[in-house]
Parts: C-alpha cells; structure tokens; sequence
C-alpha cells in the first residue's frame, strides 16, 4: 500500500507543477521571458499588405518589448492560409472566404476588396439587373471569386465579358462597345478611384457607380464576404466621390491568429494595431483601410477573445493579471501543502512502525538474554549489529532525533552486557559440571 500511495502523491505533485508551468508559459510569458516571439505568415514581398506589416512590425520592435513579430513572406496569400492551417506559424494574412480564416481567430482587418461597377455618363441603366445580356468591360486581375459570386447572382455570362486593364475603359465605353465596367478593388485609393479618373478623362464628363442594391443577399448566399456602404466621399476628389453612399459587398483581407493564442497577446496585438495606424497611414496611404474587427460574435469567423476583450475593454490590466496568478500561486499551494503534510506524515508514521518495531525486537533479546543458549545469543548479537547499523543510518539521514539514538544505543549496550553476563554463566556451568561427570565415571 505504501508504495502506492508514494506513486500517487509524486503523481500529483508532477501534475500540479506542470499545470501551474503551462499556464505561466502560455497566459502569462512575460513572468517568463521578456518577450513572446510569434511568426506571422505575409502576403508577397512588395505588396501593400506586406509593406503595411513590416512597417507596423518596425514600430512595434521599437515600442514593445512584450510582442515580437517575426515575418514569413508567402508567394501568396494561399500559402500564407496553409502555413497557419498546418500550424507552421502563429498569425497569418488570410482571405475571409479562405478555411484557415474560419480555423483561426480574427485579430485586426487589413483592408477590404469590393465589387464596383462604374457607368458612362448619362447612362439610363439604374439596376444591375439591367445588365443581362449587355456586353461589360472587366479589369485585368480582378479578384475571381468576387467576380464569380456577382455574376451568379445576377445570371450575368461569362461570354458577355471583355477583360482589358482599366485604364482601356473610358474609351471603350466611349465607343459603346460596353454598357459599363466592373472591377474589384480596396475601398480606398486603388484602382476604383483611377478607373473613375480615366473615365472622366475620356468623357469629359463625370461617370457615375451602379448601387449593388442586393448586396445582402449577395452576402446571404456566400457568408464568407461582407456588405458594406462605399461612404459618400470616400475617394476624396473635388466635388468629393461618390457623390452619395454605394452599397456593395466586399471579400476582407484579415490578420489571423491560431485559436490557441493567448488571449493577453492577442489583445496587446490589437492595441498595437490600433495605435500605430495613425503613424502608418502617413506614410503608407493603404493603411487607412486598417480597422478592428466587429465585435458581434460570429460562428462562420470567430474574433480573438482577446480581442473581443480589449474592443469591449474587459482585458484584464497587467495588476489584475499579476494578482490572478498570485491567486492561482496560492492555489497551488493550497494543494500542495496538505499533500506535502499527508506525505511527511506518512513518514514520520513508518519511521514510527519501525522504530516501535525495533524496540520490541531489542526487549525480545533482553528476555532471550536471560535463558537463551549460546547458539541463540550469538544470533541475537548478531542481530544487534544490524539494528546498530540501522540507527546510524537514521541518524546520518536525519529521520531520528539524537536523543533517540542514544537512548536506543544505552540499550543495546546494556543488552549486550547481558548477553555477555549470560555466556559467562553458561561457560561456568559448563566448566563446573565437568569435574562431577568425571567422578561419576571413576
């Protein structure tokens, strides 16, 4: 039974200790190391989201001692999803129709691509749907599924399309060799706001934007992607562009971490993300697209809790942390103290047991001391060594006080002064009852 409850008290000292190193480590790493290292998977070299993030990765070495990013260029922003799907990296830069965008955790929006169809001057087409079987001039490289999910939903084909870059579309639109022009873009400086230049350029006059008047239901179809309102103004311009808010429905381009993240982490990334905006956007136009993520729950792409927490400011301040793992610390130790005490109890139990069982033992001997045979004493004297032996090892270790010893080492003294007394008689009797034995022959 003892070893048993040896193995299971060790166990759970084990356990326990564990626990309390992985919580530290993984809720609380700055206790630990001065800063959390994370490796974050970027879109291709020379793109605006890759430059945003070195540049946000630049101000935050500089600022924050806590979080240090270290970038992983991708070939592309599926690569980028697949490195954080296989668990090669702890934040990626991920489509939202993308499934690792659905495995991980939301931290930070880094812009959003929309639909936007842009028509000639005086133009009498007033819906979408007005569309059908009319020729449409598409841009050069405008994203595919965006592409794919407005022209499904509206029974637009595919064989009514002319791809050409979007600086060809103000002629051809010119030359009514197109109703209008669709493309897809950052809801911001980018290739919509150029398009509605060049079209201007080559009229004269000013073109206008078809309002995607279904774009929710657009959205209720393909839930990976988002409806939004292009605000009155947003491309800037004089007069201002849009004159009047467009409805549209866009695809996100998301920072995403793995869903094991700890919460502090993600939630110092977001505060990071935030702060250091304002100084990108002065000198990287792209990062005015940046914002926090909604802060609605959502099961199809799930925000951080971390970052739900600093959105909502429920995050736990550094004091609040630092007295939860004094708390968790005392825990602990309210644990392992009684285990610690049941344990040192059950020891002091067994060197009980054999201490009262070696003291029996030595009263045994003193009785055999008085009519035992010689043969039985030379045992007995025998057995004396060892139960000496066994008291200097208990000394030596600690485990008997020195009182004990000594009056343990008194016994044995005089109980081996009574083995002597003891083989002494039986010597003399043994020498007296020889004479008589000889007379009785003669």
């Amino acid at each position: 039974m003892m070893p048993f409850l040896k193995i299971v008290a060790v166990v759970g000292v084990l356990f326990v200790g564990t626990a309390g190193g992985v919580y530290t480590l993984t809720r609380h790493p700055s206790l630990i190391s001065a800063r959390y290292t994370l490796t974050l998977a970027t879109g291709p070299v020379g793109s605006d989201g890759q430059r945003v993030l070195a540049a946000f990765i630049r101000d935050l070495s500089a600022e924050h001692p806590l979080v240090r990013l270290v970038p992983v260029p991708k070939e592309n922003l599926s690569e980028s999803a697949e490195a954080l799907k296989e668990g090669r990296v702890d934040l990626a830069v991920v489509r939202s129709d993308q499934e690792a965008a659905a495995i991980g955790r939301t931290i930070f929006v880094l812009r959003q691509d929309g639909v936007s169809v842009l028509l000639p001057p005086e133009s009498k087409i007033e819906n979408v749907s007005q569309l059908a079987d009319q020729k449409l001039a598409v841009a050069k490289g405008s994203d595919p599924g965006l592409l794919k999910a407005f022209l499904q939903f509206y029974g637009l084909r595919e064989a009514n399309l002319i791809e050409m870059p979007a600086t060809e579309f103000g002629p051809v639109l010119k030359a009514r060799r197109v109703a209008a022009a669709v493309l897809t873009g950052p809801l911001g400086p980018g290739p919509i706001p150029d398009a509605f230049a060049g079209i201007r350029k080559s009229f004269k006059a000013k073109p206008s934007y078809l309002d995607i008047a279904e774009a929710d239901a657009i959205v209720a179809r393909n839930p990976a992607y988002k409806s939004i309102e292009i605000k009155q103004g947003t491309y800037g311009g004089t007069p201002s562009e849009p004159d009047e808010a467009i409805h549209t429905f866009a695809v996100r381009t998301l920072l995403v971490s793995r869903a094991s993240l700890p919460d502090r982490v993600a939630g110092e990334i977001t505060r990071l993300m935030l702060t250091t905006k304002a100084k990108l956007v002065a000198t990287l136009p792209a990062a005015a697209q940046m914002e926090a993520p909604e802060t609605e729950r959502s099961l199809l792409l799930p925000v951080h809790p971390g970052t739900l927490a600093y959105l909502n400011g429920e995050q736990e301040s550094l004091l609040d942390q630092t007295i939860n793992f004094y708390w968790l610390a005392v825990m602990v130790f309210a644990v392992l103290a009684p285990l610690a005490a049941w344990i040192a109890s059950r020891r002091r139990l067994r060197r009980s047991r054999e201490e009262k069982t070696k003291l029996l033992r030595v009263l045994q001997l003193f009785r055999l001391a008085k009519v035992g045979s010689a043969a039985q004493l030379a045992t007995a004297d025998t057995e004396l060594e060892g139960i000496s032996d066994w008291l200097f090892e208990r000394l030596a270790a600690g485990e008997i006080e020195r009182d004990q010893f000594q009056f343990f080492e008194r016994m044995i003294g005089d109980l081996r002064e009574a083995i002597e007394k003891r083989l002494n008689d039986l010597a003399a009797m043994e020498v007296s009852s020889r004479p008589i034995l000889k007379q009785g022959l003669a």
